[in-house]
């Protein structure tokens, strides 16, 4: 499968798009990855990026992955109508995936909010959602893993490890309960970093996002 992510440090903090690729080759499957992601911007920003329309107009993907704004989420509208102009560029082959972030560690209830937006634009779209942010707090409810980083609204490593484990089980369509998809992502969370990219992240233990 040939797939395009385009997203923002929800997308590349820990390498959740290679995490993906690991999640396929241990079911036998061969993933050929692609990543647009850029700090603090959302969907709308990568419409006025002329990668964006190559990518999704030539690149021949199976699959793009699509993550708007999270923290904050500038609601409903902002995310439905650049995700469906996203949608518009691409071609009848390529199926859409929506990745569905979570809300910040002092906001539960903003998820709510979130996974609405996500689902309406998936209904507008004929998309499928990456419901990332639902199964997050189901896993923070059940288990005592830190899913977040220490600003409390970007993922651990363990956190990008449970998203990626929630894609990749939604690009191959393989349900699973909850104690199945914490095992997926506690079996990712062992994949190791290459130090130069955390570098360029990370400063001083701190996300540097600018």
């Amino acid at each position: 499968m040939k797939i395009l992510f385009i997203g923002n440090s929800h997308t590349f903090v820990h390498y959740v798009p290679l995490r993906v690729k690991n999640f396929f080759e241990q079911h036998n499957e061969k993933a050929d990855i692609t990543m647009l992601a850029i700090p603090a911007v959302g969907l709308d920003y990568h419409l006025s990026m002329s990668q964006t329309y190559f990518n999704l107009m030539y690149g021949n993907y199976d699959a793009v992955v699509l993550q708007h704004n999270a923290h904050p989420f500038p609601g409903k509208q902002s995310l439905i109508e650049s995700g469906c102009k996203i949608a518009a560029l691409c071609p009848e082959k390529t199926k859409i995936y929506l990745y569905m972030t979570w809300s910040e560690r002092n906001n539960p209830e903003g998820q709510k909010a979130m996974s609405e937006a996500y689902r309406e634009l998936a209904s507008k779209t004929d998309a499928t959602v990456c419901p990332v942010g639902d199964i997050w707090w189901k896993i923070k409810e059940t288990y005592p893993d830190e899913l977040y980083f220490e600003d409390g609204e970007h993922a651990s490593v363990f956190g990008s490890s449970l998203a990626a484990a929630v894609i990749a089980r939604t690009l191959l369509d393989i349900p699973a309960e909850i104690n199945e998809i914490y095992n997926d992502a506690k079996d990712l969370e062992k994949i190791p970093q290459d130090q130069r990219m955390i570098d360029l992240v990370i400063k001083d233990g701190k996300l540097d996002m600018e």
